[in-house]
């Protein structure tokens, strides 16, 4: 029996950039295939940035070309490379550069490969604000489905624990204001929690519209 359909799938290649909202999504153990396979690295303290500390990064965007990665800021269009580095850099006031994820083990990914999301949790919120990969049109509550698995297209997840939510949601994105009221009412009304992490059981093909299924 049918439980709803996939609304939206996104991948967000480089760590705390903005991501591209797709039509389909190849998923294997890693997540789905190119997302946040990429980061950006501080070169003096060597660490690996995230919108949490530096929400400047939300306001680039990232999209795979090829096995490559594409960069843009609000001063740089389409920069790879040593230009990508540069415009970062410029982007955060310090010395940066986009570094690929190991081949082995996980991706640049917080707790788990993969973040669902409901339509109805969502609510009137931009989806952005959470960053999830796919976006569920359904009336199941995931959040009772911690240890449960999904069917989504050819790919089947299990329900891992719910995701506890951070300042970054609120933080400013291109075409959208700071809004400390969405942590306000995540606090109120939802235990600081939005969406869920998956792990992968089964790799294959997500499309917009899939059906989802409860295995």
């Amino acid at each position: 029996m049918g439980e709803g359909r996939v609304a939206q799938l996104w991948r967000h290649p480089v760590k705390s950039l903005q991501g591209e909202h797709l039509p389909a999504v190849l998923v294997d153990g890693r997540g789905v295939i190119g997302d946040r396979a990429w980061g950006v690295r501080d070169v003096a303290a060597s660490a690996l940035l995230s919108a949490k500390r530096d929400p400047r990064l939300l306001l680039a965007a990232a999209a795979v070309r090829g096995e490559s990665v594409v960069v843009s800021t609000p001063t740089a269009n389409a920069a790879f490379g040593r230009a990508a580095d540069a415009a970062l850099s410029e982007l955060v006031g310090r010395p940066v550069r986009v570094e690929v994820a190991p081949t082995v083990g996980p991706a640049f990914v917080d707790e788990a490969p993969l973040h669902l999301l409901t339509v109805a949790a969502l609510g009137h919120w931009d989806v952005r604000r959470f960053r999830p990969n796919v976006l569920l049109d359904t009336d199941l509550d995931l959040d009772e489905m911690v240890g449960e698995r999904l069917a989504l297209g050819s790919v089947v997840v299990e329900v891992l624990k719910r995701t506890r939510r951070c300042a970054m949601t609120t933080a400013r994105q291109p075409g959208l204001a700071k809004d400390v009221g969405v942590l306000r009412t995540l606090a109120r009304e939802r235990d600081l929690c939005q969406g869920v992490y998956a792990r992968v059981v089964t790799s294959g093909r997500i499309g917009a519209n899939d059906a989802i299924r409860v295995t």
